[in-house]
């Protein structure tokens, strides 16, 4: 790995120093019992729609549970998928953040469904999640499961890379009201509040928050930016069978925008808003059968305040105004034939509507309608054999209709060791940007979509393995993997009248091999005191599927080639995250993460992302009972301390330098 042999160091004394620290308590802790500080594999909901162990899931599963966060000391939720092997965390600026996983890396990320309590946040016209107007409030998040690889069987379309389902805590849950106040450099203020009631027929609980920072150290960026969010749940259960659970969100940011210097982005700000409506209703049916319909409404609306840029009289850059929504209806049946096997199927339907004058400039784009049907079987076919089959059938709204199936094999080779095998075929259909789009023509680099794309596809095959060992406080989950993306969409350079390339279009040119290995190891040696390794490997080979409009010019090839050049360079060869959480005394606690990758070239990106490194960590004193009315905890979180390489997508030539200091803030919560 080509990571820094000063980092390494530090990182290694760092971790020595806290082991040495706590020597004494630790003694007094591998004194219990074994189950003082080895648990059970988690129970994970997200791969087949089905509650099962980690070990008899058809896919690899991270799940971040509330301890992980908490001891990572990260403020904003993107940040938290550094703890996932395999996956890419970046930033345009200071308010802009994706994720991904596995390459085909851009500022989009299109491939890879993101759920909040099995809703999806992927909008239109872009297919794509903005992390920072989610409004979930870290502090709200029960676990988040991150399925590492296709699931599109479960989760249909956007699932051909993976799965991001986060579950907030359920209104139910009996916790105390909370207040959590974060202040800190590059004027970082964080405020929110969490206030809930039970009842014998009803629960609810409100969220409040706010959140603002001045993004990057970078002065030529005008990225500060403050985001205001809340989030109400509510329980209502009247009988021992039926369960309404009710959801509302909003949240509302203001961020800069620009770059000193540069008349096409000056100096302004942005403004966002995205709000959802959730009714999920719950029957438990005979025989652990189970019955749901949930139905949700999201919208979301982006705004520029800079007015249309003027040359000449000609407008080069028009006001960009965005604004979608989606309505989503599922039903969903789990039935349990038997003790050997069960059965989930549903069946839902989707409207997605976008519209925004500067990207449908000639004509808007239309109102899709897609409709799809779901089954997975999970048969325990021995008490040490486990086959999981599922599929899911999807009419996207635009003349396509596809079969995702998905089928594995899980072996329990010995008690605690399980080996699984798994294929599966998964399809990303067309944004309505890569369909539909079209700007006018003065623009700098319009683009006018051609239409008639076919879904990009995924064949994906891998073996598994999880195993426990338990006298040792250890867990491995490792895979290997290859992954065959056909048909992969992307920009198709046009020429005008004169010759030049000015304008583009989106067809479906490459085809792209991911093969490479990733493993989790989790070593806890008390209650209060673990450590995990993410570690992921990983290539990829790109060759032609198609060609450019206008293979016969010169410039097109050469186009075309490049990029076929730079694929490989897309994922980085290496990367990885360690997270270490110890118990130093009483009321005293210990954090520490190291996070590392190798050089990576973001497609849409002006130059590659150097290796970074960094190194956080978060020492916290708690008073009262933690979790209890009383109770609370102050925390000290040093992000980079070492001021180590950390560099992020690059949008500005000035990117090309690390652009996060070292940066220090507090953390105090009060429970009451």
């Amino acid at each position: 790995m080509k990571v820094g042999t000063l980092a390494v160091t530090r990182i290694g004394l760092s971790i020595m120093l806290m082991a040495g620290t706590c020597s004494h308590a630790l003694a007094e802790d591998t004194s219990g019992s074994e189950d003082a500080y080895f648990e059970e594999l988690p129970v994970v909901l997200t791969p087949s729609r089905l509650t099962q162990p980690l070990d008899e899931s058809p896919n690899a599963v991270t799940v971040i549970d509330r301890q992980m966060i908490r001891a990572s000391g990260f403020r904003r939720l993107s940040e938290l998928f550094r703890l996932v092997p395999g996956m890419y965390v970046s930033s345009q600026n200071g308010h802009s953040a994706f994720v991904s996983y596995h390459g085909t890396t851009d500022n989009f990320s299109r491939r890879m469904q993101v759920l909040v309590d099995g809703r999806s946040v992927y909008l239109p016209p872009f297919s794509m999640v903005t992390w920072d107007d989610i409004p979930v409030l870290l502090e709200n998040i029960e676990r988040i499961e991150v399925i590492r690889g296709p699931a599109a069987a479960s989760h249909g379309a956007n699932s051909t890379q993976g799965v991001i389902n986060i579950i907030t805590r359920d209104a139910s849950i009996a916790a105390p009201n909370e207040v959590t106040l974060t202040q800190g450099g590059n004027g970082i203020l964080d405020l929110s509040a969490m206030l809930g009631q039970t009842s014998e027929l009803f629960d609810q609980r409100l969220s409040l928050g706010y959140r603002a920072d001045g993004g990057y150290d970078l002065p030529v960026f005008n990225d500060d930016n403050r985001t205001r969010m809340f989030n109400w749940r509510g329980n209502y259960h009247p009988n021992a069978v039926d369960t309404l659970d009710m959801q509302l969100g909003y949240s509302a940011s203001t961020r800069g925008d620009g770059v000193v210097g540069r008349n096409q982005s000056p100096l302004r700000n942005l403004y966002a808003s995205h709000d959802f409506q959730q009714l999920t209703w719950t029957r438990a049916l005979d025989n652990g059968n189970e019955l749901r319909v949930q139905y949700h409404h999201t919208h979301a609306s982006f705004s520029d305040s800079q007015p249309d840029y003027l040359l000449n009289g000609v407008t080069l850059f028009p006001k960009v105004y965005i604004q979608s929504q989606r309505h989503d209806l599922e039903l969903q049946h789990t039935v349990q034939w038997n003790s050997q096997n069960r059965l989930v199927w549903g069946a839902g339907g989707r409207s997605d509507y976008a519209d925004s004058s500067a990207l449908f400039y000639y004509k808007p784009a239309p109102r899709l309608s897609q409709y799809r049907l779901f089954a997975h079987d999970e048969w325990r076919l021995h008490d040490a054999l486990i086959l999981n089959t599922g599929a899911m059938w999807e009419d996207d709204g635009m003349q396509h209709r596809n079969v995702s199936p998905r089928a594995s094999l899980n072996y329990h080779i010995a008690p605690h060791q399980t080996l699984r095998l798994g294929a599966s075929v998964a399809y990303r259909n067309p944004a309505l940007i890569e369909e539909y789009g079209n700007t006018q023509p003065a623009e700098t680099s319009p683009f006018a979509a051609y239409g008639g794309l076919s879904p990009e596809k995924m064949l994906s095959r891998e073996i598994g393995y999880v195993g426990q060992f338990p006298d040792a406080g250890l867990t491995l989950d490792a895979r290997i993997y290859v992954d065959h993306l056909n048909k992969l969409i992307y920009l198709d350079p046009l020429r005008d009248a004169n010759g030049n390339f000015n304008s583009a279009s989106f067809k479906n040119m490459y085809q792209i091999q991911f093969r490479g290995w990733e493993s989790t190891l989790k070593y806890q040696w008390s209650a209060q005191s673990r450590l995990i390794f993410n570690f992921a490997h990983q290539k990829a080979v790109c060759t032609a599927e198609g060609a450019p409009t206008w293979i016969s010019d010169p410039r097109a090839v050469a186009w075309f080639s490049d990029w076929i050049g730079q694929c490989p360079s897309m994922v980085p060869d290496n990367s990885g995250s360690l997270l270490l959480e110890q118990g130093l005394a009483e009321g005293l606690e210990m954090s520490a993460g190291y996070y590392f990758q190798e050089r990576v070239q973001v497609l849409d990106a002006l130059k590659p992302q150097t290796s970074m490194s960094r190194f956080d960590i978060k020492i916290t004193r708690s008073f009262g009972k933690r979790d209890e009315a009383g109770g609370g905890e102050v925390s000290l979180v040093v992000q980079n301390l070492f001021r180590d390489t950390h560099t992020e997508y690059s949008s500005i030539p000035q990117q090309g330098t690390p652009n996060l200091g070292r940066r220090a803030y507090l953390t105090a919560t009060f429970r009451y």
